[in-house]
């Protein structure tokens, strides 16, 4: 069968709308990876225009050490005629490395392969932040450690290799009474969270004490495929408590606010991780269910190019579509158990929402380090999305200090200047960090454009800036070199 692409075009205007509005890249090529089909989201992603893509091979924007890969990709999903997919490197319009997740399907035509390509750079970057920062690991449902983290590494002394694979109970301490143990096996197994302090064994042979929180993991059938782990640790904070007992009868009052200020500094490193990491994360669960779509974007496809469809075929995709809609549930079930997010318009006033930006910010201490100006004209009182606004300015913030620690700037500054004209409300943000070259300001708001190295973002947070506030509060957003620096300029109505 002839692949005709105008009469994929001219045939079902309702599902060409969905693919080429979907925020995935959706492509078709054929057995030399020519790409003779794509949609909308290939242009942000690549950074090509959709003239430039049809006149290339896809496998000619990968890295060469993940050609081989997808080649090798395309050739099994001939051979056994199933759906696969595989993480590349490729290089983008502007030579910054973009990483996908690419889903190969052959099409009934057996000539062309439909490929899902998804921007998965910012979750990589969040994976890693996760390893290295969150103390956590995972088991079987006899005990068996299947996953750690980088930081659980860290803290017991072991590496992945030594841990993967054995029970847990390798790091158990001695001095535990087994009725904690008792307690906590009964407890997860009959499909409960447990909650406790636990002390283990490093591999040195010394110990230390984590705050524990497990939980059971479930197929999708309800059983109990193994359990989680997420801790903190405690040692410090317990060690000071030994030593309190031991010197109380002495340095009573010093020992309190020891212990005091202890239990503050422990609370807020706690606090800061969890804010940094929920940050980083919390936009990707907000994307589309694109992932889910896809599927039956391509049973359209196949609808509408042939007469026949596979049953067999039919009935798994529509398999995999409940299991990937199954997935994307649990995920939103358990970062909603964290985090309770607010969006009604509430009557705020311009002090508060900046005193929340500046709270959140200065949480880093190298935000300590940078003298922030305050110059508030007008405290406003209005009906806003105060949450919303003060994640902006933080971003923003953000934006300027990391601009500032990358030029090595000193006597480092922020301004913020707030004023009221004309019943609109004006936030000004001015920095001296070097300014941002006149070639590419121009960009700077456009979706999956950054100035930052690779590994630390992938051009989405002005972006989104942007969107909430134009969205939104039906404001704008503006940005210029100014001095030795830039200046950031909101406006939103009162009203």
């Amino acid at each position: 069968m002839s692949f005709d692409i105008e009469k994929l075009k001219s045939n079902n205007k309702e599902l060409r709308e969905i693919v080429n509005n979907s925020w995935d890249g959706i492509a078709i090529i054929d057995k030399t990876s020519k790409l003779v089909y794509v949609n909308n989201a290939f242009s942000p992603i690549l950074g090509f225009s959709k003239e430039e893509f049809l006149s290339k091979k896809f496998t000619s924007f990968i890295l060469d050490e993940h050609k081989e890969d997808f080649e090798n990709l395309m050739q099994e999903n001939i051979i056994n005629k199933y759906k696969s997919q595989v993480q590349v490197i490729c290089k983008r319009n502007d030579s910054q490395k973009v990483y996908l997740q690419v889903t190969i399907s052959l099409m009934l035509s057996g000539e062309f392969f439909v490929i899902n390509a998804r921007d998965i750079t910012k979750q990589i970057s969040d994976d890693e932040i996760l390893d290295n920062y969150v103390i956590s690991n995972h088991t079987d449902i006899n005990g068996i450690i299947t996953k750690v983290s980088k930081a659980f590494c860290l803290l017991s002394g072991f590496t992945k290799d030594e841990l993967i694979g054995k029970s847990h109970s390798c790091m158990k301490h001695p001095d535990m009474d087994k009725s904690v143990y008792n307690d906590l096996w009964k407890t997860i197994r009959n499909g409960n969270d447990w909650s406790g302090k636990v002390k283990n064994l490093k591999k040195s042979g010394d110990f230390f004490w984590v705050d524990v929180k497990i939980k059971p993991i479930y197929n999708k059938y309800g059983d109990i495929t193994g359990y989680t782990a997420l801790m903190f640790d405690i040692t410090n904070e317990l060690l000071l408590k030994d030593d309190k007992k031991t010197l109380e009868s002495e340095i009573d009052v010093a020992q309190d606010t020891i212990k005091q200020k202890d239990k503050i500094l422990v609370h807020q490193s706690k606090l800061a991780i969890m804010a940094e990491t929920l940050q980083m994360v919390s936009h990707e669960w907000r994307q589309p269910l694109n992932l889910i779509s896809i599927q039956a974007q391509k049973i359209e496809l196949d609808y509408s190019l042939n007469d026949e469809i596979n049953e067999n075929e039919l009935f798994e995709t529509l398999s995999n579509i409940k299991d990937k809609a199954n997935e994307l549930s649990n995920t939103i079930e358990d970062f909603q158990s964290f985090v309770n997010l607010k969006s009604e318009r509430k009557l705020s006033n311009t002090t508060k929402i900046i005193e929340k930006a500046l709270k959140i910010f200065n949480n880093d201490f190298q935000s300590k380090e940078i003298n922030f100006i305050q110059d508030i004209q007008n405290d406003i009182d209005f009906e806003t999305y105060a949450n919303e606004l003060s994640t902006v300015l933080v971003n923003i913030f953000i934006n300027a200090k990391e601009a500032i620690i990358r030029h090595d700037i000193q006597n480092s500054k922020i301004t913020l200047k707030e004023y009221t004209r004309d019943d609109i409300i004006n936030f000004e943000i001015s920095d001296n960090g070097g300014g941002i070259d006149e070639e590419i300001i121009d960009k700077i708001f456009e979706p999956y454009y950054s100035t930052k190295e690779e590994q630390h973002g992938v051009g989405l947070g002005l972006y989104m800036c942007k969107t909430i506030i134009e969205m939104h509060f039906n404001g704008s957003i503006s940005i210029k070199n100014q001095n030795d620096g830039v200046t950031v300029h909101i406006t939103l109505p009162i009203k």
